[in-house]
């Protein structure tokens, strides 16, 4: 066929259009007879939806993954991320992904899905995914990611217009002949239906939020169809930024003329209660850390009062001052005049009551001739702060400038905790000035950009220049931290939230480096990028409640919906946009009057699992935990019914989903099957970002799940699943595909390989579903994946473990070796450990107070060792001692017989570090540990697990060692002992 379209379009007697046509013909004829030769369905012809899609075969995931892990790296993700902050973005790869394989009939061959997807080098057109994993298994040596890959970011490439007539020809086969229509419901900034226009699929998106929502606009009409607004729009941006360069020069000054500040190291001081003190709320004196030492600050203390001195630190060991030791240690801060501590209670009451100064201990400038260099802070820097404070005072319109109130739970955070009641507290005086001086600029300057252009280039400018301010602010704010590894400060919601900061940065938005003008160079860069890509179709777009996308669109207008659902209770969306939302309705109200009509962003229809929004309803026996998933559910199963509707009969929702926690799953699943899905097919994808992607076993949790549904057809009498029936089946899908990943050589962690069994347990809880047990009572999704985790952990130890007879060990025991076996970490997800301790059989909950096994360490599971558990030997033979609180340390060393085999290891240990070999030898003779098979099972399955680097792995090594190791005549020959410092002689120990 290819020899027939080459001579098509040599023959120059033949029309363009006409040989376009005729190619557009035969590739629909070779489709169609390469359908029926590999015997193929063929779709009903009656039908406009395909009986199969590639996303519900098989899919070669591995070479996805490592571009998405490349996609993540800094600089190459997405350029719609760099024009606005928003929360929680999928890689470029997996979007690409979830949209061609939902809409492509059929099967597809990989390298064809990988060169759709831009992955792989344009001359090797087969066995894409060997080359990629080779690529990715090389060392980088020299040169650029791309460099080592042989071909560019997939991100900066566009299909090419054969590409896209060919897609588009293989479609028409199975929706009907025309091209399918993608919508996306919970839209954010916008990456799936930009990236569906860009492969020529019709898009509709929806997003509740205003902040987002001008972003889609952005991205889905203006960059489309205005296209490039160079250079105009860096003319204007110049013109702001002179403009209020002018006005904020004197917000700034410097006892050396030559010099500007670019940004300063503050902080806060409070007065010590005791000795009335100053006391600097630093946690260190770090200004600028460098491999090599750096700059720092070294405060001296004076009749209560803080002066600051710059010092080069080359070797931080060699030096007796350490920067990192600052007043502030753990949530208190220790007086340095007196040495008398405040607890982090008074101090979050000092700075809600508004007793503290603003203090600028550091500080970056930038000499005449362009110069980088730090300068302690003085009090020149703080009249720039009390000048902008005056000017606060008596600027009637700056009184008003960002009065918003804050909505925030304290989920997030509540920066109302420490007194921040309105949006413009979160600023220092100075940088509330400053921000507004910008805002008076672009104000100065929008009628003449609106006289200037057309509307829609005018628009399309002035929302452009929005997202420099919101840049701007995301930089700097109090909620800024200090960034000592780059000596600047970091962003605001580097961990999605409204955490306060200590130690803040205050940028000069005049100065270069985190200024006005670099904050415009990445915005307008990305808007042009943006526009330069070569879109093939439309996008309608719409900003409201998703679970009423009825009143907008049309039933059955929609063939395929590719959902990124709200995280559950990890990100609370609109409560983190409102500090967005108060400065652009001051930038846009007039340009996008219908996203600022109220008076912050919609929270009451946001599908999110926020408990604090329950606290004053819950009562009885509905827990503001239930209530909140009670809420997200209900929503969830609203916005799918919306999705049932708009689908064509058939139609395919792909819905991409990442939570650890098996609450979020259960809700998410009984929300889809409710609103009458099936499930047909399930991908584990990397969508989370990782250091690790060549390391199983590590307890980061990487991968989404894409469940991929289709409409179920209503039964009236659909027979309920007996629970009991489908119990086995359920756990032999979930070892099987455990088993699948592990024997694919697919990299994945094991915290990831039993969540990526939640896929098909999911799938096999829907075509079973309606599931009661015996008596009736409904089994929700969470059962089953609790079944599900049972199962690859037994997988996992199978596969993992080379000691025999864990399964025999008590619970807690089991539960202990395994918690380090799958996350191989003290500290992982307190929803996970539970469920694993399910799967070992033992409620951690029912036993956490009585054997103080584990704590918890900010919402996680943190498990404890030795010394955490075990009462000192020597202070209970000790008469004249207090004897150790029986209930903080429940394990007696002195005891001949423990209650759980991990108590009888842990005393171990204990009396071995504390008494020695020779004492440990008799402790374990009177015993009998010689004759105890759960505690050898337990002991080398502990050195199994346990890190290399963790004290009890080094002590149970000496254990097994030496006289005490030939007592026990442990078989240790399964484990690989390789390199490991091991006991040779009791004497040695004594």
């Amino acid at each position: 066929m290819n020899a027939i379209i080459g001579t098509l379009k040599l023959d120059h007697r033949i029309p363009r259009e006409a040989a376009k046509l005729f190619e557009y013909c035969l590739l629909i004829i070779f489709k169609i007879i390469m359908t029926i030769n590999s015997n193929e369905n063929i779709d009903d012809p009656e039908s406009n939806v395909p009986n199969k899609v590639a996303i519900e075969s098989n899919l070669p995931l591995t070479p996805i993954d490592i571009e998405s892990q490349k996609d993540m790296e800094s600089g190459r993700y997405h350029k719609i991320q760099s024009l606005q902050k928003w929360f929680a973005s999928r890689p470029t790869p997996a979007v690409r992904l979830a949209i061609l394989a939902s809409v492509y009939p059929g099967e597809i061959d990989p390298d064809h899905l990988l060169q759709l997807m831009q992955i792989g080098p344009k001359e090797i057109d087969s066995d894409i995914s060997s080359y990629v994993q080779g690529k990715f298994a090389e060392k980088r040596t020299s040169g650029t990611v791309d460099d080592h890959y042989g071909y560019p970011n997939p991100n900066t490439q566009s299909p090419t217009q054969a590409e896209i007539e060919n897609l588009h020809a293989e479609l028409a086969e199975g929706w009907g002949g025309k091209v399918p229509t993608v919508l996306d419901p919970t839209a954010g900034r916008g990456v799936i239906p930009f990236e569906a226009i860009r492969y020529g699929l019709p898009a509709k998106a929806n997003e509740l939020n205003p902040v987002p929502s001008i972003i889609i606009r952005a991205v889905l009409e203006y960059a489309p169809e205005v296209g490039s607004i160079e250079p105009d729009i860096s003319e204007w941006c110049n013109k702001i930024h002179d403009k209020a360069k002018s006005n904020i020069k004197s917000y700034y000054p410097t006892k050396e003329k030559d010099r500007q500040i670019l940004n300063s190291a503050c902080s806060y001081i409070i007065r010590c209660d005791s000795c009335g003190g100053s006391i600097p709320l630093t946690k260190k004196w770090w200004l600028n850390k460098t491999s090599k030492g750096g700059d720092a600050i070294k405060p001296k203390y004076i009749d209560g009062e803080v002066e600051y001195k710059h010092v080069k630190v080359e070797d931080v060991s060699d030096n007796k001052y350490d920067p990192n030791d600052g007043p502030v240690k753990g949530g208190s801060a220790e007086c340095p005049h007196c040495g008398v501590p405040t607890e982090e209670e008074t101090i979050q009451e000092k700075l809600k009551q508004g007793e503290f100064e603003y203090t600028v201990y550091g500080v970056n400038y930038e000499s005449v001739d362009g110069e980088q260099s730090f300068r302690a802070g003085e009090d020149i820097d703080i009249q720039g702060i009390e000048k902008a404070e005056e000017r606060i005072n008596s600027d009637f319109e700056l009184l008003t400038f960002l009065s918003e109130p804050i909505e925030a739970s304290s989920r997030i955070n509540d920066p109302r905790n420490y007194g921040m009641e309105e949006w413009r507290d979160i600023f220092t005086p100075r940088q509330l000035v400053v921000h507004y001086e910008y805002l008076k600029a672009y104000e100065h300057f929008k009628s003449e950009i609106k006289t200037r252009y057309e509307t829609k280039k005018a628009e399309a400018i002035l929302t452009v220049l929005s997202f420099i301010a919101t840049r701007s602010i995301n930089f700097n704010s109090r909620l800024t931290q200090w960034y000592d590894k780059k000596g600047t400060g970091s962003n605001m919601f580097a961990e999605n939230n409204f955490a306060l900061k200590k130690m803040f940065v205050d940028n000069n938005l005049a100065a270069p480096r985190r200024g006005y003008k670099k904050c415009s160079s990445h915005v307008i860069e990305s808007y042009e990028d943006l526009a330069s890509y070569e879109t093939f179709a439309d996008a309608e777009t719409t900003c409201q409640d998703a679970a009423t996308l009825t009143n907008k669109w049309d039933y059955e207008s929609i063939d395929v919906a590719v959902v990124d659902p709200p995280y559950y209770s990890s990100v609370m969306y609109a409560e983190l946009a409102d500090v967005f939302y108060v400065i652009q309705k001051e930038y846009l109200e007039d340009i996008h009057s219908d996203l600022f009509e109220s008076k912050l962003t919609n929270k009451d229809d946001e599908a999110v699992a926020n408990q604090s929004r329950f606290d004053d309803i819950a009562q009885g026996e509905e827990s503001k935990e239930q209530l909140a998933d009670d809420f997200y559910e209900q929503k969830m199963e609203d916005i799918f019914s919306e999705i049932f509707e708009l689908l064509t009969e058939g139609g395919i929702m792909t819905v991409m989903f990442t939570h650890r926690d098996m609450d979020a799953w259960d809700t998410l699943t009984t929300a889809l099957i409710n609103s009458g899905f099936k499930i047909t097919a399930t991908h584990p994808i990397k969508t989370e970002k990782s250091d690790r992607i060549s390391m199983r076993g590590n307890a980061s949790a990487d991968s989404s799940i894409f469940l991929v549904g289709r409409k179920r057809s209503h039964n009236s009498d659909e027979k309920a699943t007996l629970w009991e029936d489908v119990k086995d089946q359920i756990s032999y899908v979930a070892k099987q595909r455990a088993k699948e990943i592990l024997d694919s050589g697919y990299n994945i962690s094991k915290t990831d390989t039993a969540i990526s069994a939640y896929g098909p347990t999911l799938q096999k809880y829907a075509e079973e579903y309606p599931v009661v047990n015996k008596k009736g009572d409904e089994i929700r999704p969470r059962e089953a994946l609790s079944e599900a985790r049972k199962a690859v952990t037994s997988v996992l130890a199978e596969r993992y473990l080379d000691t025999e007879g864990v399964d025999e060990l008590d619970p807690l025991t089991r539960w202990y070796v395994l918690a380090w076996l799958v996350y191989e970490n003290d500290t992982f997800p307190y929803d996970e450990g539970r469920q694993l301790g399910v799967a070992a059989g033992i409620d951690i909950d029912k036993i956490k107070r009585s054997t103080k096994i584990w704590g918890k360490s900010r919402g996680d599971i943190q498990i404890k060792n030795h010394n955490d558990r075990v009462q000192d030997i020597v202070l209970l033979r000790n008469e004249s001692a207090d004897n150790p609180s029986s209930r903080k340390y429940p394990v007696n060393p002195t005891d001949t017989r423990f209650t759980y085999t991990i108590d009888t290891i842990h005393a171990l240990l204990h009396v071995y570090e504390r008494e020695g070999p020779r004492f440990a030898w008799e402790w374990m003779r009177e015993r009998g540990l010689k004759s105890d098979d759960a505690f050898e099972i337990a002991l080398t399955a502990l050195l199994e697990v346990l890190p290399s680097k963790t004290e009890m792995h080094s002590t149970l090594l000496d254990i097994i060692s030496g006289e005490t190791g030939e007592y026990l005549n442990i078989n240790t020959s399964h484990i690989d002992m390789s390199g490991a410092d091991r006991q040779t002689e009791l004497g040695d120990h004594q």
